[in-house]
């Protein structure tokens, strides 16, 4: 071994352990944190059931009949709007069903 490859293994060993040094600095602050969450998730849990059969009971069979009355609407509304949609393209390029047909027969022939 060179004096310069043992200068750079004796770099890397000194970053791994300045990262080993951060990383210990950092637990103490980690595992607080971690106390907070678990002492936060344990009060929601003791709060929670009555709140999750309000949810269940109220919030969910209105969210269902929401989203079918929704689905239900969207199925009553498509023919109204593709017309609409297809009047709308003819009035603006000045052309008929019957034209806009004769045209696509035209280009088929052609």
């Amino acid at each position: 071994m060179t004096v310069i490859e043992k200068t750079r293994s004796h770099e890397v060993d000194v970053n791994r352990e300045e990262t080993v040094e951060e990383a210990a600095a950092l637990a103490p602050g980690i595992l607080l944190r971690g106390a907070e969450v678990g002492m936060a998730v344990l009060t929601g849990l003791l709060v929670c059931p009555p709140l999750a059969i309000l949810a269940v009971v109220v919030a969910v069979p209105l969210l269902a009949v929401a989203i079918v009355l929704g689905l239900l609407a969207a199925i009553l509304a498509m023919p109204y709007l593709l017309v609409r949609h297809v009047r709308e393209h003819h009035r603006t390029h000045r052309s008929s069903v019957l034209a806009h047909g004769l045209r696509r027969l035209r280009v088929r022939e052609a």
